[in-house]
């Protein structure tokens, strides 16, 4: 036996070995280790036998997959392919029961946790942050594919002092129906060509962070992960800083449907208003006020995105206007989600908010030969 193991040491004595199904609960034992060593600061025996089987990686990446087999595949290759990646690991959370595992499941960088098929999103997310190893953390969606560098060009930006870093978004699937309209409505500040720097946001779902800060919130990280752009303001509001590194690109593939991304929309919008009313401290009077002025706010929308985007991407404005109908329809349906969040609470929108996010169908351009 050794004694006066490194705290890192002695969580990893704990974790679920990877390919194996793993219930999420399993990962409250890690948790209580974490809780142990801040009151016994001499540390506890570990045995000899794990000393050679754990290592510290430089990086953890978090995938969360569903029954969109391709996509995410596709993901999960992107990350495999990544310059890097035997220092790192992805720690792969699979909701997709009856299916078999991803290609690459078995790679020496991923850790697979087969986890049941209504795992919520945000659940998973939180999990696996308090699985990983490394300092820092990085989310990619199932529909999206890191580039040739992305992973380098975070943990290169890293080394500032930056709370959370985000990457440069390209589309992942412009070519069909609206989702490069969609792209630009959800992502203008950080769609290519962009510019590094310091932000006050950065994109949903697909950034990384310093994993000692996001730890720090206990309990209501997983509130925060369910809408992570009130991550981001609880981040600037406790005096975090963001950035943008353009070197870190990743492509993100769109709803290509109006019919999709008003259902998305609703349900995503429920959760994050309530979670941005209360990040933010809204008074009583001012939830009341956004919920009378829900008919307006798509107009509202409309045009400070218009007004952005002439200062920061001309060249999107015309896209935008010819979008406009579809631009207020969507943003109707966040108005309306929002305020039905503020007078009622999420009700069960993030279950159905994570059922959309990982099974629902979305056209996707054809492979690089």
């Amino acid at each position: 036996m050794i004694t006066g193991t490194p705290k890192w040491l002695a969580i990893a004595a704990l974790t679920p070995a990877s390919g194996t199904d793993v219930p999420l609960s399993l990962t409250s034992a890690s948790r209580a280790l974490e809780k142990v060593w801040a009151l016994t600061p001499s540390g506890f025996d570990v045995p000899v036998w794990y000393v050679s089987r754990v290592t510290v990686p430089d990086f953890s990446v978090i995938l969360v997959a569903g029954i969109q087999r391709i996509r995410a595949g596709r993901a999960l290759e992107s990350l495999l392919a990544q310059d890097g990646i035997e220092r790192s690991e992805v720690l792969l959370f699979d909701r997709a029961e009856g299916f078999p595992d991803l290609p690459g499941s078995d790679h020496p960088s991923v850790r697979l946790h087969r986890v049941p098929a209504d795992t919520l999103f945000s659940v998973a997310r939180t999990e696996g942050v308090h699985l990983a190893r490394a300092p820092y953390v990085g989310f990619l969606e199932e529909h999206c594919r890191a580039r040739p560098g992305w992973l380098a060009a975070l943990l290169q930006a890293h080394q500032g002092p930056w709370a959370a870093i985000g990457g440069e978004v390209h589309h992942g699937n412009g070519c069909y129906g609206i989702s490069r309209l969609i792209g630009i409505m959800n992502y203008y500040p950080w769609l290519e060509p962009a510019t590094s720097g310091e932000r006050d946001m950065l994109p949903g779902h697909n950034s990384s962070f310093r994993r000692d800060i996001l730890l720090s919130y206990g309990d209501e990280l997983e509130r925060l992960l369910r809408a992570d752009v009130a991550l981001f303001q609880k981040l600037v509001a406790d005096g975090h800083r963001l950035y943008l590194e353009s070197d870190a690109k990743f492509e993100h593939s769109n709803e290509t449907s109006l019919g999709s991304i008003v259902r998305g929309y609703f349900y995503w919008h429920r959760g994050y208003g309530v979670e941005r009313a209360r990040v933010l401290r809204w008074s009583l009077a001012r939830r009341a006020l956004y919920v009378a002025a829900t008919p307006l706010i798509p107009f509202y929308f409309l045009t400070k995105l218009l007004v952005r985007l002439q200062k920061i991407r001309p060249d999107l404005v015309s896209e935008a206007l010819i979008g406009t109908p579809r631009i207020l329809m969507a943003q109707l349906a966040s108005a309306s989600g929002q305020a039905l969040g503020l007078v009622f609470g999420p009700g069960n929108t993030e279950a159905k908010f994570s059922d959309y996010e990982l099974n629902e169908p979305r056209k996707l351009d054809p492979p690089e030969d």
